[in-house]
């Protein structure tokens, strides 16, 4: 359990962060061709037993940071389409200031005509200007479903699939309460914007996997040298997968960037999940 002390240090960083790096993203934004290192994103295919979803596949999107709509985010939906995926699971860091919403809805609406879109909200997102009533109004129009502290779950033959959707938990918004118990043929996926969201997860939490962002894998990585820069929330992890107990958590490494739109030795990643018998 996180102390008071440790949450407003994090929260008070989060800010100091939010506020330091929002002068780049409008400096860049107003010369969207300045980016280093984006335009092929790595597939990591993740497989998942079982039974009630075999043969079914998600893809797992996180940090757009999508301000301005640029040719790459087109040859990504064209990517997306060739994985032909069930559902699109998107982790929060849509973008970072208002300008980006009209951008952003253009990307989710070329996604969700390829499947059912589920999204989640990160700081930037919070920090952004727009309101979350504003997100949930345009998401409803575009049929793209936003989970904020919220389960839904979708039927199958012999089970079902539960979507959780968490607020994002680097700013401490998360509720675990809405976390459904365990039940014969559910797999429980939640989504969540930050890494931190394991070590709030408790044993009497249910959840099959957690997947989440908010990291970029450091962004910028210098061989040799340790990953210096995590944004508050990671608490060490970086990318990949993580355990705790009997809870498992993938961290995406993200398709955008933040304070410099460069990534140096840390491509994007679209995340393939693939579920068996």
């Amino acid at each position: 359990m996180i102390s008071s002390l440790m949450r407003w240090q994090e929260l008070t960083r989060v800010w100091i962060g939010h506020w330091l790096s929002r002068p780049f993203h409008h400096l860049f934004n107003v010369m969207p061709g300045v980016e280093i290192g984006l335009s092929a994103p790595a597939i990591t295919r993740l497989s998942l037993i079982h039974a009630p979803l075999a043969g079914r596949r998600a893809v797992h999107l996180s940090d757009l940071h999508l301000d301005r709509y640029r040719p790459r985010h087109r040859a990504l939906v064209r990517t997306v389409a060739d994985l032909r995926p069930d559902w699109i699971f998107i982790t929060g860091d849509l973008l970072n200031v208002r300008d980006g919403l009209p951008h952003v809805l253009r990307f989710l609406t070329e996604l969700r005509r390829l499947a059912p879109v589920f999204v989640t909200l990160g700081n930037h997102d919070h920090y952004s200007g727009i309101r979350v009533d504003e997100f949930t109004e345009q998401f409803d129009r575009r049929k793209v479903t936003l989970l904020l502290n919220q389960v839904t779950f979708l039927p199958m033959d012999t089970g079902e699939l539960a979507i959780v959707g968490l607020d994002d938990p680097s700013l401490h918004r998360a509720d675990l309460r809405c976390i459904p118990s365990s039940r014969a043929g559910r797999f429980t996926l939640v989504l969540a914007h930050a890494p931190n969201i394991l070590d709030q997860l408790a044993p009497e939490h249910h959840v099959d996997l957690t997947l989440c962002g908010h990291s970029h894998a450091g962004q910028w990585r210098i061989p040799s040298i340790p990953t210096f820069w995590l944004p508050p929330g990671c608490h060490g992890r970086t990318n990949g997968m993580y355990t705790k107990g009997t809870h498992r958590l993938y961290v995406n490494r993200g398709i955008g960037w933040s304070v410099i739109p460069m990534r140096l030795n840390c491509p994007p990643e679209i995340v393939l999940l693939e579920w068996a018998a």
